[in-house]
């Protein structure tokens, strides 16, 4: 399992670091979210976006997960060629739901991709998300099943 890394606190997360074009490599998906529906939210089950987490995790900047499945094996994921060195792993609580997290990693601009895990959202809460990366040049990851999308 995967522990709790954390660049910042409940208030919010440290400045944007200074980068150039070249150090964003989400292919022009900054700003932009993109949707995965599956049959289930396990990544075990998940061998294609493997390799594009791997490739998501060689930016300079970091790379959040907001409430991910509660078993991340850690060997399959550095097998996998995922650096657990630039993954933040952040979960909800009372204070903090899923989308005020994710939002909140998005408008930051210090992640380049937010991927989240939130069941169902209505078209407003999509909006939200949809400003928040638009804000902070991050590109989110929603990874939803079936049921929910």
């Amino acid at each position: 399992m995967i522990r709790s890394n954390s660049i910042g606190n409940a208030a919010g997360f440290r400045p944007r670091p200074q980068t150039t074009p070249q150090q964003h490599r989400t292919g022009g998906l900054d700003g932009k979210l993109t949707e995965i529906v599956t049959h289930d939210t396990d990544l075990a089950s998940m061998p294609l976006l493997m390799p594009l987490l791997a490739q998501l995790s060689r930016d300079e900047r970091w790379f959040a997960w907001v409430a991910p499945p509660p078993r991340l094996p850690k060997t399959l994921l550095s097998e996998a060629g995922i650096d657990l060195n630039k993954v933040i792993l952040l979960h909800r609580d009372v204070e903090h739901s899923v989308l005020d997290l994710a939002c909140r990693a998005l408008r930051a601009g210090t992640c380049h991709v937010v991927i989240s895990w939130p069941g169902y959202l209505p078209e407003q809460e999509l909006q939200a998300l949809e400003q928040a990366a638009a804000s902070g040049r991050s590109h989110g990851i929603l990874i939803r099943g079936r049921q929910h999308a």
